[in-house]
């Protein structure tokens, strides 16, 4: 992926809408398919009985999926400050605020808040699961730079576009809030988005 990177920062003026649209495919389907190794909880604990087989050191499956997902990121915010037309007619700024849903819901998922079907209405009910172990704490803290990156992007939003999105934001950023586990840093993010971003339109209403 490094190398991927590499090539879009040196002639990413260069590049048509059809490489752009190969090179998004590439980033997503890698952050996917991270999130799933990492997600395998089966997988993980074979891979650790092998590596304790072996005498090395387990590998870093969150930290591949924090660095996949945070080269995504980049990309498409990237292409949003740099590349408007191109991202107007991509769509970038929706695909951008998706991703950063996926993370959000990841890291609130760790967090010990899950999102449950219950019957007959079919609503989301939210259900908390407490205390978190040491290593689900841990890797909370693996992923705490993660979303506050993903954070810190919907807190640079122009107000008509964070206004756009703010429905299905809404209810993750109050969960964050909500969340017992969440992270000083993470709350600090947080208190700025409410306080220049969602703060302003309640005013105005």
């Amino acid at each position: 992926m490094r190398v991927i990177t590499d090539l879009y920062k040196m002639h990413k003026q260069l590049f048509s809408e059809g490489i752009v649209k190969i090179l998004l495919e590439t980033f997503s389907s890698v952050a996917s398919h991270a999130h799933q190794l990492s997600s395998q909880t089966i997988l993980q604990l074979k891979l650790q009985r092998a590596c304790s087989i072996l005498e090395i050191s387990d590998p870093p499956m969150v930290h591949f999926e924090n660095e996949s997902y945070q080269n995504y990121l980049n990309i498409l915010r990237d292409l949003l400050v740099n590349n408007p037309s191109l991202s107007e007619e991509m769509k970038i700024e929706e695909v951008l605020v998706s991703v950063c849903e996926e993370v959000l819901r990841v890291y609130l998922d760790c967090a010990g808040l899950q999102f449950v079907k219950q019957k007959p209405d079919n609503k989301p009910v939210l259900h908390w699961i407490l205390p978190l172990g040491s290593a689900k704490k841990e890797e909370l803290a693996a992923r705490t730079s993660l979303v506050v990156s993903a954070l810190q992007i919907l807190h640079g939003f122009e107000t008509d576009s964070f206004r756009r999105y703010v429905s299905q934001l809404f209810p993750l950023l109050v969960d964050l809030v909500r969340s017992e586990h969440s992270s000083g840093e993470v709350q600090r993010v947080l208190s700025n988005i409410f306080q220049s971003c969602i703060g302003p339109m309640l005013m105005r209403m």
